[in-house]
């Protein structure tokens, strides 16, 4: 246990790292020296929801076949959780529903008899479990998967935890298929802590920061995500859990609770409540940890809701990922209990069936080609191996895939699409008819200028980041040099594999390439060495959502020649694993495995 916390607490200190200010969160003697034991799960606050006997409604949609096995396996699922976050707060936590149509076609699938349902969730270190006293048991996502499996016995559920530390959005854009799987039914995103600027640093109130009504550059991540999750085959129901940023968990400056007056955000500072306007545009339901907390840690201080009862730091303690899992849960119950009053139909079907609208950010659209790829998935990239293997270095448990090659003249060559013109041509065009509609003034104005600013950023002559990923050691690692040969243009930068540090590490190779939809890039080992050997591995690529110089890699501080911190997907040492849980026949199992070996 005592390594287990220890690895929390690193990981912790290196997601904020990342992206955050570490001056916002409890401080002080008061705290004590365990805050496990501090935030443990309270179960003297459990009860049980009685859910009133509904009858069905005719709707003006026919309804679907099979109803009654389905309304029975629907009262079942009612009365399945205690909830610990009381009731009032349990109803202010889910802040959006909305008509729901692909969240009550999940839950409509979850009920009929052998169904198949995959759930998943995507966010930073919260949802990954940091703050949990045991990963995979008491952290919010495997509460709810393991009372999702329970509450459904006859669907076979596979709920998958892709989330990576330290990573904000613009990384999930990019890569997805490393954490969700195609066919996946339910996507809950958690990144509003991840996104969160440094309190008193530039980007809080900047053109487009945190802080902008308009034009916030949080928001756009966020809707091309979202565009991503709900164009995905199954067409998936996608659902906001917003978790407070560093300073609102926390008490003012003054306050004797704050005695080193570490930073502090009012109830307002947060980006979740701009992101409510992508809820209300894709109807995607939105829960909030801090609406659902707030009355009971300032309002009324009940004690074992205040702050240091839920928040172990900026990460939730037991306590907190109990509450999570209570909003989770209570959104699925809620729509339960509308389809035994509504059951799905026509309507939901042809609501479910409908195209994605045009982006709520004229031309604020994702690239519809690959752009990180590991394992499986970068292995058919790969156009050329002459010298190089695909070797698991690892184990089935923690697998380290990759194109290994031992001797110099080995060429290793990787197909990849840079085009983003047409990225560029919707910003363009999204541009050019808000700025022909803006003769008014006012808001056509500001609308205008926000599509353009959109526009300006994306050049479509500009080039396009792309890092692959490699292995450097201190053990008979080689030099390679990075070209690009073939529909595509780039200068080409030479790699020693070698250092002295005595650790295995997954780093980035960068190369600024032209546009093209269809670029070869060579890898090819040199007869130089300062290790003896020659050894070089090449495990994965991350192509840049946008042209130009501020792409997501930079803003994490990565780039060239610099470690890629993102273990979950891409780690040589510790192997961090993400977390599976599914249905057997009578009861949950859960399994890890490593994003890059599959790649899903």
């Amino acid at each position: 246990m005592q390594r287990w916390r220890e690895a929390v607490l690193t990981a912790s200190a290196l997601a904020a790292l990342l992206c955050l200010s570490a001056e916002g969160w409890l401080s002080g003697d008061w705290l004590g020296n365990d805050p496990w034991a501090r935030t443990k799960q309270r179960p003297e606050f459990n009860w049980k929801w009685q859910w009133p006997e509904v009858k069905s409604t005719k709707s003006d949609s026919k309804a679907s076949s099979g109803d009654d096995s389905i309304r029975t396996n629907l009262k079942a699922a009612l009365d399945t959780y205690e909830y610990t976050l009381p009731l009032t707060q349990l109803r202010r936590g889910v802040v959006y529903t909305g008509s729901a149509n692909r969240l009550r076609r999940v839950l409509h699938k979850a009920a009929r008899d052998g169904a198949s349902i995959k759930v998943a969730a995507i966010g930073g270190s919260i949802s990954w479990g940091h703050g949990a006293s045991r990963r995979g048991e008491t952290d919010w996502f495997s509460v709810f998967s393991k009372w999702l499996i329970g509450a459904f016995p006859r669907a076979a559920v596979v709920a998958r935890n892709g989330c990576t530390p330290g990573v904000p959005t613009p990384y999930m854009i990019m890569c997805l298929e490393a954490s969700v799987d195609a066919d996946t039914d339910l996507v809950f995103m958690e990144y509003t802590l991840n996104d969160a600027h440094s309190l008193g640093g530039p980007g809080l109130l900047s053109h487009g920061g945190e802080g902008a009504l308009y034009g916030n550059r949080i928001v756009k991540d966020a809707e091309r995500l979202i565009r991503r999750l709900l164009a995905l085959p199954n067409k998936p129901a996608v659902v906001f859990l917003h978790t407070p940023p560093v300073g609102l968990a926390n008490y003012p400056k003054g306050h004797p609770k704050n005695p080193l007056n570490r930073s502090y955000r009012p109830f307002y500072m947060t980006s979740e409540d701009a992101q409510g306007a992508l809820s209300q545009y894709y109807d995607v339901q939105y829960l909030s940890l801090r609406t659902a907390v707030y009355r009971l840690a300032v309002h009324t201080e009940a004690k074992g809701f205040l702050w240091e009862d839920v928040f172990i730091d900026h990460h939730p303690g037991d306590h907190g990922h109990k509450v999570m899992a209570d909003l989770a849960v209570h959104l699925l119950q809620r729509t339960a209990q509308d389809l035994l009053e509504l059951p799905y139909g026509a309507e939901d079907e042809a609501v479910v069936g409908e195209p994605l609208p045009p982006p709520m950010y004229p031309g604020n659209v994702p690239p519809d080609a690959p752009m990180c790829r590991v394992g499986d998935l970068f292995r058919a990239m790969v156009k050329a191996a002459d010298g190089f293997s695909y070797i698991n270095e690892g184990t089935a448990e923690k697998p380290k895939p990759g194109y290994v090659a031992t001797k110099p003249g080995s060429v290793l060559r990787i197909a990849i699409s840079t085009d983003r013109s047409t990225v560029a041509a919707v910003a363009a065009a999204a541009a050019g008819s808000a700025l022909a509609g803006a003769g008014g003034g006012g808001m056509a104005a500001a609308t205008a200028a926000v599509a353009a600013a959109t526009a300006g950023v994306l050049p479509n002559d500009a080039p396009v980041h792309v890092y692959l990923h490699h292995l450097r050691s201190y053990t008979n690692m080689g030099v390679a040099k990075f070209s690009c040969v073939a529909g595509c243009r780039c200068e080409e930068v030479e790699v020693d594999a070698h250092h002295e540090d005595k650790s295995s590490q997954v780093f980035l190779a960068g190369l600024q390439v032209t546009q093209s939809p269809d670029c070869v890039i060579e890898v090819k080992v040199l007869d130089k060495t300062r290790s003896g050997g020659n050894k070089f591995k090449v495990s994965g690529v991350v192509v840049a959502e946008r042209p130009g110089g501020n792409d997501a890699i930079a803003r994490m501080g990565a780039g060239h020649g610099r470690q890629f911190g993102l273990s979950a997907h891409a780690d040589e040492e510790a192997g961090a694993e993400q977390i599976t849980f599914s249905s057997s026949s009578s009861s949950s199992s859960s399994s890890s495995s490593k994003a890059a070996a599959s790649g899903s």
